[in-house]
């Protein structure tokens, strides 16, 4: 097995951030796997280790004359070699609260933030309109709703940073899922991961187009071009 060369030292911004993506990854039953060295052929990995914890000080001041222990003063064993006590590292940030809607209707995933956490069916009617004029009829839609922070996830940190490592992650394991050829962002996602927020398709709000219709004709515009993608494939 080939040795692990030239292995720099992680910076602690870095590892906290590794520990709630992989917490975020267990918590979708995602499987993380990190290999030991380069398979032949493959191109070299960047490798961090941990860095060790501070030996801590220990003074004595030299022919410290024996005495007893004074009163008022408790008295503690150290034990040698013993372990360290375990702590949950969370990234610095401030904490962040939102619910997403995330729709697999057709051939793509359909994505807006619900300002008061509610799904209407009212919403579900318009992006199942929507779909079946881009990819016609005969496909499933399903609906899931995302809440942030993640209930009973105290190791994951609650901030805009967690939130979107953890959104990312489901979007992409709902698109291998239905095979998901784009992702429509219905309105304004800010806590939609970067990389797929800047290859998403960007629509007005559902609320928005069924407060005022003319909202539906900016939503055509930009979905006309999805229709000619799903027909040539």
């Amino acid at each position: 097995m080939p040795d692990l060369v030239d292995v720099t030292t992680a910076e602690p911004e870095a590892v906290a951030a590794e520990m709630a993506r992989r917490q975020a990854l267990k918590v979708m039953g995602i499987a993380s796997y990190v290999s030991r060295y380069d398979l032949p052929g493959a191109a070299p990995a960047q490798r961090q280790s941990l860095s060790p914890p501070p030996a801590p000080a220990v003074t004595q001041p030299m022919d410290a004359p024996r005495s007893k222990t004074p009163p008022n003063v408790s008295s503690q064993r150290v034990t040698p070699n013993a372990a360290p006590e375990s702590r949950v590292v969370k990234p610095a940030g401030d904490a962040v609260q939102f619910s997403m809607l995330i729709v697999s209707a057709g051939q793509f995933l359909w994505l807006e933030q619900l300002p008061d956490g509610l799904i209407r069916q009212d919403q579900l009617a318009l992006i199942n309109s929507m779909a079946s004029a881009v990819s016609g009829a005969g496909f499933e839609m399903t609906q899931q709703q995302f809440d942030w922070p993640l209930r009973g996830n105290s190791a994951l940190g609650n901030d805009a940073e967690s939130a979107k490592q953890a959104l990312q992650g489901l979007i992409q394991r709902m698109a291998r899922e239905v095979d998901a050829r784009r992702v429509v962002a219905m309105g304004d996602c800010q806590f939609l991961p970067e990389r797929i927020a800047q290859s998403a398709v960007s629509i007005p709000s559902t609320m928005a187009m069924l407060v005022d219709a003319t909202h539906k004709q900016a939503a055509w515009q930009s979905l006309k071009p999805l229709k000619a993608l799903d027909a040539s494939e």
